[in-house]
């Protein structure tokens, strides 16, 4: 799949096959394999062939192999390709980049590797919490699953207990996980935290974090050590409507230091309040997965 390049308006193509793909945008060569990258320019190619009608020989100039060796690239390089259309292109790049450029007498002392710089897949750290989270589900539901069976009810008695209590399980888990990490925060910015005065610079969408009235503010800080940290949530919230709230008011804050994107505005008694009428529906729904747990535990 070709992607020009702004800076020369040549087209890079693209050799993927067996375990190895390579990229040619007009001045040097890539080919990768595993989590090894070898880059050699265009001057130390010495020919390029079109074999099979569907593989590409790169020839690298020098003498003997024992460099090449050393590279773990070798001499000759075999790059399939995935039909015969993409070959040619691949081909006719090399060649047409080689006609206008002079080769070098000694290619394999040009050629680069490195040793680890291959891609590798990695999900997102979104992907990675959503896989976690799915997989303690699963585990949780073969888990409710086993007890049903096992336990004293009849099969439609374990079904009404445990279907609604294990939801209301992960309800009330899933908001009393998080009253505990805003109460988590709060201890270590006091146990550890610097004031600095910092500016408000917006807040978190409602959607994502926060009601209507009540408002997370980002704000926009220095660290004592000169470290500008911008639009970092609040863990503490205010009144949507108060003045302080303004973007582009100033704000006293405390931050820590060991993770300043961790900060708040001072704590009042209206958030210590406000955090415990959040955490009572999650004790209740979790009281109530602990009743339908009990019920159906065996003897």
């Amino acid at each position: 799949m070709p992607n020009i390049r702004a800076n020369s308006g040549v087209p890079e193509t693209v050799l993927a096959g067996r375990g190895t793909s390579a990229r040619f945008d007009g001045s040097r060569l890539l080919i990768v394999r595993g989590r090894t990258t070898w880059t050699a320019p265009v001057e130390a190619l010495a020919s390029a062939e079109l074999i099979y009608g569907h593989t590409v020989r790169i020839d690298i100039s020098g003498e003997g192999d024992a460099a090449g060796a050393a590279q773990g690239l070798g001499r000759t390089v075999e790059l399939r390709a995935p039909n015969a259309q993409a070959a040619q292109a691949f081909h006719g790049q090399v060649s047409a980049a080689m006609a206008r450029t002079s080769r070098a007498a000694d290619g394999l002392a040009l050629v680069r590797v490195d040793r680890g710089a291959g891609r590798s897949f990695r999900l997102s750290p979104g992907a990675r919490r959503a896989a976690v989270i799915s997989a303690g589900v699963t585990v949780y539901a073969v888990l409710l699953a086993v007890l049903g069976v096992a336990g004293p009810l009849g099969a439609g008695l374990a079904v009404a207990s445990l279907a609604p209590g294990g939801v209301a399980g992960l309800a009330g888990g899933g908001i009393l996980w998080r009253v505990g990490r805003r109460v988590r925060s709060l201890w270590l910015l006091r146990r550890r935290g610097i004031g600095v005065v910092g500016k408000v610079t917006g807040h978190v969408k409602i959607w994502s974090k926060g009601g209507h009235l009540w408002v997370f503010s980002t704000m926009t800080f220095t660290t004592v050590d000169k470290r500008r940290m911008p639009d970092v949530p609040s863990v503490v919230t205010i009144w949507g409507f108060k003045e302080g709230a303004l973007s582009g008011q100033p704000v006293e804050l405390i931050y820590d230091p060991e993770h300043p994107t961790r900060a708040s505005r001072p704590p009042t008694v209206g958030f210590a309040v406000r955090t415990l009428v959040l955490a009572l529906p999650g004790v209740l729904l979790v009281a109530g997965w602990a009743i339908c747990v009990l019920i159906n535990l065996p003897g």
